[in-house]
Formats: structure tokens, C-alpha cells, sequence
């Protein structure tokens, strides 16, 4: 049961963070330039295109892309959902490398998107025209996955075709030629992207470079629930030790007259200490794959509103953690065997 609970928290925690952080994470980059008034945040910030273009020519930039965000509707076969379309410049650092279906648009390209997957479940397939902030129609002609933005299904578009929604949604922002939401850069192999980012900022004024990670980071919400989250399994993980520690002390106590006896027979105290940690070993190894298979069938029959997912790295980290709370909670109970006195326990179990 604890570890089904610790299982659960922990892809509860994964799938929330995925679903927030997805555009960015998609990306093959390694720095994004914020125009410094946005604060980290993709959907304010608005770069300046002459930066944009200035930052190829800096120190340890590879390749420069623009990347820009504005939330919207899109009218689906099942109705209309709440999406977040993405502008990109294709062939760039802001390309997604997760298609899976079909291709990306190219810039110039009327008319056409690429959706992530998420909008399968709402009958969007291949071919299909979405309507876009009401009165933009394009055509969806590739599917991408893991992608999602704050929770919301993306639509990647061509740089011109973000721009026209921006301006039905934001009329008092004007069309923004001139403004390309944030720069994504691919630095040179050899380059650190800390400091391309320090020397992009040190070249233009009024910006702001971080890492990718920090930038991923920086989503609204995602640094507090990845701290709220850890707390929780880490306590789950905390209490599980505890309750090995309490188990197996009630074990020792149990069966020491036993294991005395056998001390008295000869039989050697590692011997002793490893019949107990393999009882260890085999009991996390059955509470995994019973927490495992419970919280994979909660993650089918829980509501969307609830992302519940599990995949293989949750489990394998929780299980790592798991089994050193296991071994660390029997460690008392281990020294005890091991300094187990054959003739006072023999004669404490014939009192």
C-alpha cells in the first residue's frame, strides 16, 4: 500500500509536469532569450526580430530560432477545446523533434498545423481542418507528442499564421512583425550554454538568456509543484522505511531463540544477515510490482482531469528509492542478528 501510494504521487507528479512543460522540453535547444520585461514567461515575452537575428553572430551560437505562444480556442470534430498555438520557425532549434504522424509545416506555408496527440482523443485525425480563435481555419497535417503547455493540447503553425491570431485575440498589440516571442538557440558543441547566455545578455539590452532547464523551470507553477511533490514522496519514502524498520524488529524478536539455536549449530552470522535481506529483497520486489500494477490500473480509470501516468523511469526511480529505504529501515534489525549472543538468546527462550 505505501507503495502504491508513492507510485501514484509519483506520476501524478510526472504527468503533471510533462503536461506543463512539454513545448519546451520538445525542443533540441539549449538557451532561450526572454525580452527581460516577460520574467521568464513564453506567453509575454516578445524579442525584438533584429536581436533575433543579431544573436547568431554571438561567441558559441550554433543556430537561432523564434518561438512564440498565445492561448486560443480550436474547433474539433467533438467541439471546441482550449489550445495553445505555438508559432516556429521550422528547420530551427524551435522545430519539435517529437513528430510521430505525417510532417511539420513550413514557414510561409498557408494554412496548415501540426497538433500534438492529446487532440486525438477529441477525433482530430490527419486531414482535418481546425478553426482556429473562431474564424482561422488550417489543416492538420502531422501529430507530435509530449508537447502540451500548462496542461493544454498545442498547435504548431508557421510564424505569419501566430502572428494573425495574436493580433483577432490581442488587437491592441498590432500585427508584431517585428516581434517573434522568444529566441530558441542551439549552441555549438563545444559552447556552455550558460555562458552564451551571459554573453547574449552582455550584447543586446532589455534581454533576458537563461538555460533551457531554466527556462522549463520558470513555467508558471512548475518549480512549486516539483517542490510540493518531492516533499511528498520523500515523506512516503520516509514512512516506508519506518514501517520496514518496525517489521522486521518484530521478525528479529520473534525468531531470535531460532536463529540462535542455529548460531550454536555454527552456522556463521553473514549467513543470518543475508537470509534477512534477501526476506528484505523479495518483500520491496513484491510490493513494487503490486504498487506498480495498482497504480497503472487507477491511471486507466481515473478522469482526464486527473493525468495520472506511469512510465518506466518513475518506477524504476521510486524503486531505487524504495529498496534503499528498505535496506536502511532492516539495518537495525540486521545488527541485532549480527551481534546476537547464541547462549543468552537459547536461555532467554527456555525462561
Amino acid at each position: 500500500m505505501l507503495l502504491f501510494l508513492t507510485l501514484t504521487l509519483a506520476g501524478l507528479a510526472d504527468a503533471l509536469d510533462r503536461g506543463s512543460t512539454g513545448v519546451l522540453r520538445s525542443l533540441d535547444a539549449d538557451v532561450v532569450v526572454f525580452n527581460e520585461e516577460a520574467r521568464l514567461q513564453l506567453l509575454r515575452s516578445r524579442v525584438p526580430r533584429p536581436m533575433m537575428l543579431g544573436a547568431a553572430f554571438v561567441d558559441g551560437v550554433g543556430q537561432v530560432g523564434t518561438l512564440a505562444l498565445v492561448p486560443t480556442s480550436a474547433e474539433t470534430p467533438n467541439g471546441r477545446v482550449r489550445v495553445t498555438l505555438v508559432g516556429f520557425s521550422a528547420t530551427t532549434p524551435a522545430e519539435p523533434t517529437t513528430l510521430v504522424e505525417g510532417r511539420l509545416p513550413v514557414d510561409g506555408e498557408p494554412g496548415i498545423a501540426a497538433v500534438d496527440v492529446a487532440l486525438r482523443a477529441h477525433g482530430v485525425r490527419l486531414g482535418d481542418r481546425l478553426v482556429l480563435a473562431g474564424e482561422r481555419e488550417v489543416e492538420v497535417v502531422g501529430f507530435v507528442e509530449d508537447s502540451t503547455f500548462l496542461q493544454q493540447p498545442t498547435v504548431w503553425v508557421p510564424p505569419d499564421v501566430w502572428a494573425r491570431v495574436q493580433v483577432s485575440a490581442f488587437p491592441e498589440a498590432g500585427f508584431a512583425e517585428q516581434l517573434v516571442g522568444a529566441a530558441v538557440i542551439r549552441t555549438r558543441p563545444s559552447a556552455d550554454p550558460g555562458e552564451v547566455a551571459a554573453a547574449i545578455e552582455a550584447e543586446f539590452d532589455g534581454v533576458r538568456a537563461v538555460p533551457l532547464q531554466e527556462a522549463v523551470s520558470a513555467i508558471p507553477g512548475v518549480d512549486v509543484q516539483r517542490r510540493t511533490f518531492t516533499v511528498l514522496v520523500a515523506m512516503s519514502v520516509a514512512v516506508l522505511a519506518l514501517v520496514v524498520g518496525l517489521l522486521f524488529a518484530l521478525l528479529v524478536t520473534e525468531r531470535r531463540s531460532r536463529w540462535a539455536t542455529l548460531r550454536a549449530l555454527g552456522a556463521p552470522r553473514q549467513l543470518l544477515v543475508a537470509t534477512l535481506l534477501v526476506q528484505g529483497v523479495v518483500l520491496w520486489m513484491l510490493a513494487l510490482l503490486g504498487g506498480s500494477i495498482g497504480t497503472a490500473l487507477l491511471s486507466r480509470v481515473v478522469p482526464d482531469a486527473m493525468p495520472l501516468d506511469l512510465r518506466l523511469p518513475v518506477v524504476g526511480l521510486v524503486g531505487v528509492a524504495s529498496l534503499v529505504a528498505t535496506v536502511v529501515g532492516s539495518s537495525v534489525a540486521l545488527r541485532r542478528v549480527a551481534r546476537t549472543d547464541p547462549a543468552a538468546a537459547m536461555s532467554e527462550g527456555v525462561r
